[in-house]
Parts: structure tokens; C-alpha cells; sequence
């Protein structure tokens, strides 16, 4: 149960120049309530990755991001063509901690999660132990990221590998939330599966919050996903919590791909891109 807010861009940029000082203060501020870890991944243009071309970097901790030391920095004075930033707020029995504070990272491509999957023992058996063996926190959501690691082994490429895992564990757990950004060197990529999972009120108030004190739309419509087009072609994507006026919902059961070299914009039924998928 976290949230989530992404962009990509044309030209190195930072959250606070796209959607404004005032909608990022709100942003931080959901941190109080998400206050069991942040994290952040970007493209660097250094020219350091595969073939000497931009490489996704990660910066993650276990504190809230209002008291991190790099939270203020990466959300408003580290331009980047794309980033993506995560606030967590950890599933009841998932511990707080570094190695479980999102996004995760492996072969260049991080991951970052919204949601809660109730069986772990199931999805364990869906990850195999090859892909098993590559995870080093004891979150559900690093094992959905192992999942996704399966199918893009198998030949499937970002987006259609992370519609075949989510659409593989909506099959066995309907009402689980599945929300997910993940960038690349070369794509960020968009799940939203969520339409079926109920909003966590009970989790939310343990924090001491009733109902009415809850931040912006989170007692409504908690897993719901936006994104906006800006006149300059940059795409930002963010989950509920902030004034979206404007914005454009996600389609649920939805995948959307944006290419980082052309900004171009393709949203998928999430049974369409998994269906060229290799079988497993």
C-alpha cells in the first residue's frame, strides 16, 4: 500500500517544474501517512549503461522521504528524462526495512509496487525457485517484480513479461492490487490492476487517521492511477493523493508503454499484451 508518481520527459526535468510546487508538497505529504520507506529510480545520462548508453540508478531508504536526507533533492533538484518515486507504506507482517524499501533493481530494470498480494506461498510457487533465489527482501512485491523477471527471461519483452505476471495472479487472487510502474533504459511501463481490490481503510486508519482525515481521495478511490500529457510531450503518471484536475484516468486491467527516445504513448488491455507473451 503505497504511492506512486513517474514521468517521462524530453529533456531533463524534475517533478517540482511538471506538475508544480504546490501538487509536489502535496506529494511529500502523503509521506506522513507512508512513512515506512521511500525510494526513487531514474535514467542517467551519464552514458555508463549497456553499449555506453543512459543507465537506470536507484536511491532507496528505510526513513519517510521528509526526513530523508536525498527525499527533498530527487523529487525537486535532480532533473532527470525519467524517474519514478515510491512511498511506502508497509502490508500488515511485511517488515520496514532497507532491503524491502522500493524500487527494486536487477538488470537495469527497477520496479516499484502498489498493492498487496495475500498468498505468498502462492505466488512463491508461480516465481520458481531459479527466479526465487534472486530476491533478497521478504516483501510480496519483489517477488511479483521476480515473477515479471520470469516471463522477460522467456523472451517476452518489458511490458508484455509484466502482463503476463500480473495477469497470471489476477487469475488466482482477483482481488489483489497489482498497481506498478517499472523503468528501463528504454521504456517506463505503467500496470494498473486494481479495479477488484478494496480500498485498505482498515490499514490506512491504524495509522490514527479517521476516514475524513485521510489525504485526497484515498477513502474513495486509494489505488486509482492518472496520468497527464503536457504540452511538451513529457508524460507523468501518479497514483491518487494529489489534485489530478485535468488528468486522464487509467483504463483498468491496463498497461501503458512509454518509449523514452520518442515519448510515444501506447495503452494496452493488459490480455492483449500478455497474449504475445511465450508460453510458459
Amino acid at each position: 500500500m503505497c504511492r506512486l508518481l513517474a514521468h517521462a520527459a524530453p529533456r531533463p526535468t524534475t517533478f517540482a517544474e511538471l506538475i508544480g510546487p504546490e501538487q509536489l508538497a502535496a506529494f511529500r505529504t502523503l509521506s506522513c501517512l507512508h512513512a515506512d520507506g521511500w525510494g526513487t529510480a531514474w535514467l542517467d545520462g551519464a552514458g555508463d549503461g549497456a553499449g555506453g548508453g543512459p543507465r537506470v540508478r536507484r536511491v532507496r531508504d528505510a526513513l519517510p522521504v521528509q526526513r530523508s536526507r536525498r527525499g527533498s533533492s530527487a523529487l525537486s533538484q535532480r532533473p532527470s528524462t525519467a524517474r519514478l518515486v515510491h512511498l511506502r507504506l508497509a502490508t500488515s507482517g511485511m517488515a520496514v526495512g532497507h532491503e524491502n524499501s522500493h524500487p527494486f533493481l536487477h538488470g537495469g530494470i527497477a520496479f516499484a509496487h502498489n498493492g498487496s498480494v495475500p498468498s505468498l506461498p502462492l505466488l512463491e510457487e508461480l516465481v520458481g525457485p531459479q527466479h526465487l533465489a534472486q530476491v533478497g527482501g521478504t516483501t510480496d512485491s519483489e517477488r511479483i517484480f521476480a515473477l515479471v523477471r520470469r516471463h522477460a527471461d522467456a523472451g517476452a519483452d518489458l511490458a508484455g513479461a509484466a502482463a503476463a505476471a500480473v495477469l497470471r495472479l489476477r487469475e488466482a487472487l482477483p482481488a489483489a492490487s497489482l498497481n506498478a510502474v517499472l523503468l528501463s533504459a528504454e521504456e517506463l511501463v505503467v500496470v494498473h490492476s486494481s479495479e477488484s481490490a478494496p480500498v485498505p481503510l482498515e490499514e490506512l486508519c491504524a495509522t490514527g487517521l479517521a476516514p475524513a482525515q485521510l489525504p485526497l481521495d484515498h477513502a474513495g478511490a486509494y489505488y486509482r492511477m492518472s496520468w497527464l500529457r503536457r504540452p511538451d510531450g513529457a508524460v507523468v503518471f501518479t497514483s491518487a493523493g494529489i489534485d489530478t484536475t485535468g488528468w486522464q484516468a487509467l483504463p483498468p486491467a491496463s498497461i501503458t508503454t512509454v518509449r523514452l527516445d520518442t515519448l510515444q504513448v501506447r495503452v494496452q488491455d493488459l490480455a492483449a499484451a500478455a497474449a504475445a507473451v511465450p508460453a510458459r
